[in-house]
């Protein structure tokens, strides 16, 4: 790791000697979730545990699946452009990336036990988990002219570490009265070499490609983009764990309560077993979170006012590599993003001293409105300032979400 860092800094330091050079300074953590809104976030902070109204309040969010994802970001850019029609820049990031999804019935036995839910069955097929982190090294190409443009980066991945747990079927059936309990599950886990937990350990290598292009008609600007679309293979080390077990629990008879050993919780309690347990080390490959979309933006006559822009965003993630690349495959890295169509417009508010950025959006990860907004004071040193869901502002009941991120960037 050091001396891939090295190398990045030498290459840095190789480049040529034009004075149109910046480098930029970006930080971001955010959290978005459609299980909580920020009304029922407060009420558990303050009050310091959930009561029935709160669980029940939490359970009828949604009906269907919960997802939440987590994004801690770091990363530091040097840009230098070479003449009017060339640029480049080199990038390096710390990214981490959590990404669930659970089905609602989970929640009720986390927050209700299964009492409640006699003589039913409770599907939790659609539960899955991802943890990705890595840090990425990215070299991106840019030309452009008065009507047109297109960039080219290509990126190489240093894998630290991974976690892919992903549920193919899963129910549990408790009976009347309790009398037994039925737990069927299928699990596919994948899981990097645990042990050596270091936050730089060398468990994987990819690579990723971005593409871009844009062309200004109508005096308007067109942009489409692809980021970040690439994979990494994790090495030979890791686990790869496939469960598929059938439970059928006819409870505990203890004759004397006093008398209670570790003898009693004996196999003869489970009246029916099925269980098929295939562990293996073996390499693997998992899917970076890829941005795929398009934007229009046009100048604003008034001159208080920089670009309007309107722009749609979606993601692409397939859980495995389990199909080859086809119109399946493409539908499939959609739909298992667990990310909804973003759709957004924003514009910068210009006045003497500081710049305001506001965005008005719809969709992601949480399927809901959200409001962003951003400062950015340009000096010398000039420092953007943002956080996004600032809808809580106006209704915690639809507030889903939390965001800040910062940037600093100075030109040489």
């Amino acid at each position: 790791m050091k001396r891939i860092i090295l190398i990045f800094f030498i290459a840095l330091n190789q480049t040529s000697f034009s004075q149109d050079k910046s480098i930029i300074f970006n930080s971001e953590i955010n959290i978005e979730t459609n299980a909580i809104n920020s009304a029922i976030f407060n009420e558990v902070f303050t009050s310091g545990y959930l009561n029935n109204n709160l669980k029940n309040r939490i359970i009828s969010l949604n009906d269907k699946n919960h997802i939440i994802n987590l994004n801690l970001n770091t990363s530091f850019v040097y840009r230098e452009k070479i003449n009017n029609k060339f640029s480049y820049n080199f990038s390096f990031s710390d990214i981490n990336h959590v990404n669930t999804k659970f089905d609602n019935n989970i929640l009720k036995i986390l927050l209700k036990g299964n009492s409640e839910f006699e003589n039913e069955k409770l599907d939790f097929t659609t539960t899955n988990i991802r943890v990705n982190r890595y840090q990425q090294f990215k070299l991106f190409l840019d030309y452009h002219k008065e009507k047109y443009g297109f960039g080219l980066g290509l990126s190489y991945i240093y894998g630290n570490h991974n976690l892919t747990l992903i549920s193919k079927k899963g129910s549990i059936y408790t009976a009347p009265n309790g009398e037994y309990l039925d737990l069927n599950y299928d699990l596919n886990s994948f899981v990097t070499d645990t042990s050596n937990l270091s936050p730089f350990e060398h468990n994987g290598n990819g690579i990723s490609l971005d593409l871009s292009g844009s062309l200004t008609f109508l005096n308007h600007k067109l942009d489409l983009y692809m980021l970040d679309l690439g994979y990494i293979n994790w090495n030979n080390n890791s686990q790869n764990i496939f469960l598929d077990s059938t439970f059928t629990f006819n409870g505990i008879e203890v004759d004397n309560i006093f008398d209670f050993n570790d003898s009693i919780l004996e196999i003869s309690n489970i009246a029916d077993q099925y269980d098929n347990i295939n562990q293996k080390n073996s390499t693997y490959k998992s899917y970076l979170c890829s941005n795929i979309g398009v934007k229009i933006s046009k100048k604003v006559k008034n001159k208080r006012f920089g670009m309007i822009t309107y722009g749609l965003n979606t993601k692409w993630q397939p859980y495995l590599d389990n199909k080859k690349l086809s119109v399946k495959k493409i539908s499939q890295g959609f739909r298992e993003s667990n990310y909804s169509p973003f759709y957004y417009v924003t514009t910068e508010i210009i006045t003497s001293k500081i710049s305001i950025i506001p965005k008005i959006a719809y969709g992601g990860y949480n399927e809901n409105f959200n409001f962003d907004l951003s400062l950015l004071l340009k000096r010398k040193f000039s420092l953007a300032l943002g956080t996004q869901h600032l809808e809580y502002l106006f209704s915690k009941e639809y507030a889903r979400g939390f965001g800040l991120y910062f940037k600093i960037y100075t030109t040489l």
